[in-house]
């Protein structure tokens, strides 16, 4: 304990040495620093897209921008933007990164590399996701390897299509996603989020609550790299080391390569994390219009097991950060909650090759894929020698290291997934003066098995088989092993997609609309006695769209748009469980579930100028049948469970405002309002709960967030705030996980070439080291609710029988950590 307080009263006075002496450089400078050190740019959002600003500029030889001067459509107006960090930080981008303008018909936030890279290095995306309009991201962790959370105007992240450099990254399984196991965090491009609607084109089933996308830097021309180095709390220690190789011969083919490798200890309590990451892409160009890339990444890692960062509200109160894995193994009690037995073991890749060409008035856009999953949680359980195999009783289970005289022993229960993914995105438009018609094809396919079984414990305590391997599992009595689940589930998806996009009055006025029709079909087998072997689903969904926007001047744009959604249900819905102790029925599975289906309709507006950019917006919803994905509990084991929540209306309005740099700041600020109700009574057995009006689950009334940024180019510090006010955890509004503040900060330095250290440091490029410091203030809260509930306490129905409710579960927030990353471009 009293290393754990020096560790912290050390890194305490680390942070705020660091910010009385940015405060003073800051003071000491602004004498010398001009009235308004902005420089200014295009201020026309129709003068460029998404797609031409992600080309835009030339990428420096260590993933920055090349200093560049680029005479905009104004003509007193100049662009001038020049990299000083080797992650790519420009000192110009809007908000510090926060903010980009924006063309498309649809409410749509992107962050980049000016924010991003003034974060802690191995977050997940999520994170620099945060501070958006409306976005709510917890983890139980700071950095969301042991889990992230994520929901946009209410909506939670399985309704929420992920993509990845066009790829999606939600498996139309069961929307599994990991997603800071994806890329590290020094090769993201940009981060964007869509909260209205995902596109025709976008490659997901479940867009019924928006879209959020993450895109990779391209390698650059040149040879170089990046390296960096971080140690922090929880002995937390990483290392990053990526590769430019540059141009190879006059081919027009470039690449990187990198690798990662991250040691910390359990986030709650003891045990021991560790992660392993590589990542590449290799580019081949001719023009902006012609480029093929591939691009993977690999990960090997072990994490700290879900159920454990999740705590009822009564347990909270009782224990709150105390609620712990066991440090030490007693073989004379068998402590089921010794942290060798209740972890995460992982393996994935992604790999994908986004492809474009154009031939004459032709532009074609082809994304091929694949995917390998390959997840085992492990959960410490006291099996009994009398157990169920599916409806069968089983009877003399031999349970390795029993202790004399019990009927039950110390085992741990697995629970795996192995999923194997694929398929292609494809895109054609054709260029007929103001008509632009595109239609495209998407295909994928999912085949993944899950298994939940046990294993022995070794006399220490360790699992025999982390991994969960069949031939180390226990045996039944006739040598099969003994699962508790036992069932594969092959998704096949089809998708077709036309649409126009109209441009008239010289491109200021832009139409885009069209239909998407998605065919699923699932197919799941179970391979328990007494389950249904076989069951299907077979899903329809159709898709309009229809938006546009104008540009009424160089200044102010308008926007408007109506869209639909779905969320086709996920593989889960199909599925049986059943208590292995009893032999009862958990959860029923069902191949008549609706799909969720939503309308939305948003109208806005947006303003740019040489100082400010922001967006104003009101969106609407209408849901039918709101699909609300939740957990149960066999022992420590965490199971799946759906809710139908019937229809849902939500309302609300968007803000954001950010500013180009003046006397080195660069704020940016968020807020939403949202008033969302349940237009139901929801059916519980025989009776219904009275929910109609009331507020709908993970939806708080206000969201509002306050970034700021200043950076001379030397110093610089970062400062992130972000509110959201009460969320209900029950349909009833019986129960509701508290309004929270939280605060982050980022201080730093950087060296500079032109000075007598940076020339004798001349091999490291733009050398810099930061301090950055989760939850500033240690506030100790929830973070997000885990599982919603109908009703916490017991309610009489509609009828007037007695409901009786069941506690909802939370995610503990991550108190204070801090991390010091050393970096340098070579």
């Amino acid at each position: 304990m009293r290393r754990l307080l020096h560790r912290n009263n050390t890194f305490h006075a680390t942070l705020l040495a660091g910010i009385m002496f940015t405060s003073a450089t800051e003071t000491l400078l602004l004498p010398f620093s001009p009235a308004k050190a902005a420089p200014t740019r295009n201020t026309s959002p129709s003068s460029q897209s998404p797609n031409t600003a992600r080309h835009s500029a030339s990428p420096h030889p260590h993933g920055a921008t090349q200093p560049r001067r680029t005479v905009s459509t104004s003509p007193e107006l100049i662009n001038v933007s020049a990299a000083l960090s080797p992650s790519g930080v420009t000192r110009h981008a809007a908000g510090g990164g926060l903010i980009r303008v924006q063309t498309a018909p649809k409410a749509r936030s992107t962050v980049s590399q000016d924010y991003i890279a003034k974060q802690a290095p191995a977050q997940n995306a999520y994170n620099f996701a945060k501070m958006m309009p409306g976005v709510v991201v917890a983890n139980t962790d700071p950095a969301g390897h042991e889990k992230s959370a994520l929901s946009m105007r209410g909506l939670t992240q399985d309704e929420i299509a992920n993509t990845y450099n066009g790829m999606p990254l939600s498996s139309v399984g069961g929307y599994n996603l990991d997603l800071a196991w994806i890329v590290d965090s020094e090769n993201i491009g940009t981060v964007s989020a869509q909260p209205g609607s995902s596109n025709l084109d976008t490659a997901a089933i479940n867009g019924s609550g928006g879209m959020f996308t993450l895109t990779t830097r391209d390698p650059s021309r040149k040879f170089g790299g990046l390296v960096d180095f971080g140690a922090g709390s929880r002995d937390y220690t990483r290392q990053f080391v990526r590769i430019d190789t540059g141009e190879w011969g006059h081919s027009g083919i470039r690449s990187f390569i990198s690798a990662s490798n991250q040691h910390d200890s359990f986030y709650r309590g003891p045990g021991q994390e560790s992660f392993q990451h590589l990542d590449f892409h290799i580019l081949k160009e001719w023009d902006a219009d012609n480029r093929i890339s591939l691009i993977g990444g690999f990960m090997r890692g072990l994490a700290g097991n879900e159920p454990y960062w999740s705590t009822t509200m009564a347990n909270w109160h009782k224990q709150g950060w105390s609620n712990q894995l066991a440090r030490y193994y007693n073989p004379h009690e068998q402590n089921t909650d010794y942290w060798k037995q209740n972890w995460l073991h992982s393996r994935t890749y992604n790999i994908l090759a986004p492809s474009k060409f154009k031939f004459g008035k032709v532009r074609f856009e082809v994304t091929p894929y694949t995917a390998y999953n390959y997840k085992v949680y492990g959960a410490g359980t006291d099996l009994g020698n009398t157990v169920y195999y599916g409806n069968q009783q089983i009877t003399a289970m031999v349970i390795p290291g029993q202790l004399p005289g019990t009927n039950s022993g110390n085992a741990e229960s697995y629970s795996s997934l192995n999923e194997m993914r694929g398929g292609v995105v494809t895109k054609a438009t054709l260029d007929l003066g103001a008509n632009h018609p595109y239609f495209g094809y998407w295909f994928d396919y999912d085949n993944s098995t899950s298994l939940t079984g046990f294993t022995g414990v070794n006399r220490d305590g360790s699992p025999t088989t982390p991994w969960g391997w069949s031939s180390k599992s226990l045996k039944m009595p006739n040598g099969q092993n003994y699962y508790t689940a036992n069932y594969s589930d092959i998704t096949t998806t089809h998708a077709l997609f036309a649409g126009n996009t109209l441009k008239l009055f010289h491109d200021k006025l832009v139409i885009d609309g069209g239909m998407r029709v998605t065919m699923i079909n699932r197919n799941a087998t179970q391979r328990l006695p007494g389950l249904p072997y076989k069951i299907g689903l077979n899903e329809l969904q159709l898709l309009p769209q229809l938006g546009g926007h104008y540009q009424i001047n160089r200044n102010w744009q308008v926007f408007a748009g109506v869209a639909t959604g779905a969320k086709a249900p996920p593989d889960s819905y199909l599925l049986t469980t059943m208590n292995p102790n009893t032999g009862a029925y958990a959860s029923k599975g069902s191949n008549s579930v609706k799909e969720e289906y939503s309308i939305s309709e948003e109208a806005g507006v947006r303003y740019n100028d040489s100082l400010f950019v922001g967006s104003l917006t009101y969106f609407h919803y209408n849901f039918t049948n709101r699909q609300i994905s939740t957990y149960g509990y066999l022992g420590n084991q965490q199971i799946a469970q759906n809710i139908n929540g019937g229809g849902q209306t939500s309302d609300g309005v968007d803000v954001e405002l950010g500013t180009r740099p003046f006397y080195h700041f660069r704020p940016y600020v968020s807020a939403q309002y949202l008033h969302s109700v349940i237009n139901n009574n929801i059916r519980v057995g025989n009776d219904y709960l009275p929910t109609k009006g009331k507020t709908s689950t993970n939806a708080p009334k206000w969201t509002t967030s306050l970034g700021i940024d200043w950076d001379n180019g030397t110093f610089f510090w970062n400062f992130n705030l972000t509110y959201f006010s009460r969320q209900y955890s029950t349909f009833m509004n019986d129960e509701y996980l508290p309004k929270l503040v939280t605060e982050n900060l980022t201080v730093g330095a950087r060296l500079k070439r032109d000075t007598w250290l940076g020339r004798q440091l001349s091999f490291m490029k733009s050398p810099e080291i930061m301090l950055w410091v989760n939850n500033l203030a240690n506030v100790k809260s929830y973070s997000a609710i885990n599982s919603v509930k109908l009703n916490a306490h017991t309610t009489r129905g509609i009828f007037g029988s007695e409901i009786s409710g069941s506690a909802p579960t939370y995610n503990t927030l991550s108190h204070f950590y801090a991390i010091v990353t050393f970096r340098t471009g070579f």
